[in-house]
């Protein structure tokens, strides 16, 4: 039973929300917030150096960890900027509220994440999570060609950052937008890393040009 938590959600994950969880309720859901908001680009950013998830277990551990985290850094977001619309207070701060439909908001987020699924299906799930860095994927960097990456450089992340945006917008979301810097910083971090292709070994566009050097010899 304990294997197929493990395999299924991860024991240390099972450790760290559920720490989260009750911090988040017996002190302040802030804390919550802070220790799963931000988790899985911490989890990109190392994995992209490091590339430690070799073999398909190691990998599809790391999937399901980012995935989880992610999740729950979506579900946060939805309850802070759902919630005034029925309690007509502003989650933690307790400030009374009458929040107003920000329909260009909202527009931000419906354009932002269809471009993200629209990237996603693109590339494959295991496109979208460093299959070709870690090897799963047999394809050359730039095999992807048709919408959106003929129209957005980076739309996986920039139109991620464009829905964040959207969300935070709302007015009733003001004292809460602190959340938002964390998530656009992390995200420009990650989307550097990968422009250049920061991590521990050649970039790929270095390695591309030592071949077209020997081919030319």
């Amino acid at each position: 039973m304990a294997d197929m938590i493990d395999k299924a959600i991860g024991l240390v994950n099972i450790v760290h929300i559920g720490s989260a969880a009750a911090l988040g309720y017996l002190v302040d859901y802030r804390i919550f917030v802070c220790m799963t908001s931000w988790v899985h680009y911490c989890k990109y950013i190392y994995q992209y150096y490091w590339r430690t998830a070799r073999t398909l277990p190691k990998y599809a551990a790391w999937k399901r960890d980012v995935l989880l985290f992610k999740t729950i850094a979506l579900l946060n977001l939805a309850y802070i900027y759902g919630s005034p619309y029925f309690t007509k207070m502003v989650p933690i701060y307790e400030t009374a509220v009458e929040p107003e439909m920000d329909y260009i908001g909202l527009g931000m987020v419906v354009v932002g994440y269809f471009v993200s699924i629209s990237a996603t299906q693109a590339l494959g799930v295991n496109g979208t999570y460093f299959g070709i860095e870690l090897g799963f994927v047999k394809a050359d960097y730039c095999f992807v060609n048709g919408f959106p990456y003929n129209v957005i450089p980076h739309p996986m992340i920039l139109s991620q950052i464009f829905a964040l945006c959207g969300v935070f917008k709302a007015a009733h979301m003001e004292a809460w937008r602190w959340v938002l810097v964390p998530h656009v910083v992390l995200y420009l971090t990650h989307m550097t890393q990968e422009i250049y292709d920061f991590h521990n070994g050649t970039p790929w566009y270095v390695k591309a040009k030592q071949e077209e050097e020997k081919k030319s010899k």
